[in-house]
């Protein structure tokens, strides 16, 4: 996964606290979805860095998954249940 500091204007961006257990978990299973595919296609953003950005888009909690179409957030995914349900996400 790429790591950005602005929010992109298209894709998937995954947003985490570096202190968070689960966010550590969650990026295990997006590394895992991103390897079926070549190159890195899903960008991740430490939380604290875009806290603007978290308000307006009404980010609640993390680990978040969001899918950003013309810099707005379309769909979020908030539990990483599994590799499968996360893969389905990204596939959509």
């Amino acid at each position: 996964m790429k790591e950005v500091t602005t929010v992109p204007a298209n894709g998937l961006l995954y947003v985490y606290a570096p202190m968070c257990g689960t966010c550590a978990i969650a990026s295990r299973m997006l590394e895992i979805v991103e390897a079926t595919k070549d190159g890195e296609w899903i960008q991740k953003a430490n939380g604290n860095f875009i806290p603007e950005f978290l308000e307006q888009a009404q980010v609640m909690s993390v680990p978040a998954l969001l899918k950003v179409k013309d810099h707005q957030v379309v769909e979020r995914l908030y539990a990483f249940q599994n590799v499968q349900n996360v893969f389905a996400f990204c596939a959509e």
